[in-house]
């Protein structure tokens, strides 16, 4: 009985993928979603990586402190991601859409096309809000065990940046393989990338302290 039960399960899952898949293929969704994973999984890590050697350059060690700000910080990327990339793929859809009924002279309501612009307009919009909250709380995790006493904060801090630059340069790895380049070179420019937005804040966090401690 359960042997029947999990398969028919495995069965019903695998149509729903297939199905899924066949939608993504017919809407050509799977580059946009691809764009949106790596810019916007870029985007939350660097943020994080922002909060995080800015908090320490100012003196500040609360754990506290970073992780509130972080799970603020991605919750807002999160909310602001899903909705714009609503909005700005079900126009971009349903102009595609207008247009393939007024070249079939035919409305297509209800219709498998139809179906796939409305599936790629979720997929978009989930992956826009997913991926920086999910690159901006794997960064922040560190702190998870500096807060229950498990690492002390500057060690929560070595390991928040090296995971975060080895997120950026994972990012990389997928963007070479996508384009069938040079996995390696990829992850370096996105690699540099990230460092060259590290010496930034550090220069303008170092600036503003200097100035506060001046005025």
């Amino acid at each position: 009985m359960s042997n029947k039960l999990i398969g028919g399960l495995s069965n019903y899952l695998k149509e729903k993928i297939e199905g899924l898949q066949d939608l993504l293929e017919m809407s050509n969704a799977e580059e946009i979603l691809r764009r949106y994973f790596v810019m916007n999984a870029f985007d939350g890590a660097l943020t994080m990586l922002g909060l995080v050697v800015g908090t320490y350059m100012s003196g500040s060690k609360d754990p506290n402190l970073i992780l509130s700000a972080g799970l603020g910080a991605s919750f807002a990327m999160g909310v602001s991601g899903f909705v714009g990339a609503l909005i700005t793929e079900k126009a971009e859809r349903e102009r595609k859409v207008k247009e393939l009924e007024h070249a079939m002279l035919t409305k297509l309501n209800n219709s498998l096309i139809d179906k796939a612009s409305d599936t790629a307009v979720i997929l978009a919009a989930l992956t826009d809000s997913m991926a920086p909250m999910m690159a901006a709380l794997i960064s922040a995790s560190p702190y998870l065990l500096s807060k229950i006493g498990l690492i002390n904060f500057d060690i929560a801090t070595y390991f928040s940046v090296s995971i975060t630059l080895a997120l950026v340069f994972s990012l990389g790895l997928y963007l070479g393989k996508v384009s069938k380049g040079n996995m390696i070179l990829y992850g370096i420019y996105m690699l540099l990338a990230g460092l060259a937005i590290s010496l930034l804040i550090l220069l303008n966090t170092g600036l503003g302290i200097w100035i506060m401690t001046f005025r």
